[in-house]
C-alpha cells in the first residue's frame, strides 16, 4: 500500500457533521439542560448562571436538530469548513465568559473588601466598648472594696426602703 492509496482511502469531507455527531451533539445538549435543571434545584447553581448554560445547550441542540443550519450559517459567513464556524463561536462565547466572569470576581471582590473594612471598624468599637465595660467593671469594684462594711438599713413596716428613711432613722440622721 503506497501513500497514494492511503490518501485516496480516506473519505473526503465537506465538513459536514456526520448523522452519528449530530445525534451525539443532541444527547449531550439534552443532557446539559437536564443538568443544569438539578444543579439548580439542589442550589449548587445560581440561575442566572443556568440560563446562560441552557441556552448554549438549547443552541447546540438546535444544531443537532437542523444539520443545514450551521453550514448556511458557515457559508454566509464566508467560511467553507462548518466545524471551523462552530469552534469559532465557541471560542467567542467562551471569551464572553470570561470577561463576565472577570467582571463579577471584581466585584466580588471590591464587596469583599468594603465587607473586611466595616468588619475592622466594627470590631475596633467592640474592643473599645468591652474596654470600657471592664474600667466601669473594675471602678465599681475597686469602689466597693472602700466602702466600710455596714450594717443595712432597716426596712420599714410595708416592707419599703423610703419609709425607713423618712421614720426613725431620718431624724437620727439629721441631727
Amino acid at each position: 500500500m503506497t501513500a497514494q492509496d492511503v490518501v485516496t482511502s480516506v473519505p473526503v469531507s465537506d465538513g459536514a457533521l456526520s448523522t452519528r455527531a449530530h445525534l451525539f451533539v443532541a444527547v449531550v445538549s439534552l443532557a446539559t439542560i437536564v443538568w443544569m435543571i438539578q444543579m439548580v434545584r439542589k442550589r449548587k447553581l445560581r440561575t442566572k448562571y443556568s440560563l446562560l448554560w441552557v441556552f448554549v445547550a438549547i443552541i447546540l441542540a438546535t444544531v443537532a436538530v437542523f444539520p443545514g443550519l450551521l453550514e448556511r450559517l458557515s457559508h454566509a459567513a464566508g467560511v467553507y469548513y462548518p466545524p471551523a464556524t462552530f469552534l469559532f463561536m465557541a471560542v467567542g462565547f467562551l471569551f464572553v465568559v470570561v470577561v463576565h466572569f472577570s467582571w463579577e470576581f471584581s466585584r466580588s471582590e471590591e464587596r469583599l473588601r468594603a465587607m473586611a473594612e466595616e468588619f475592622a471598624l466594627l470590631r475596633a468599637e467592640h474592643e473599645k466598648l468591652e474596654r470600657q465595660v471592664e474600667d466601669l467593671l473594675f471602678i465599681e469594684r475597686d469602689n466597693a472594696s472602700k466602702r466600710p462594711m455596714t450594717e443595712p438599713e432597716s426596712v420599714g413596716p410595708s416592707g419599703n426602703d423610703d419609709e425607713s428613711i423618712s421614720g426613725e432613722g431620718a431624724t437620727e440622721l439629721g441631727e
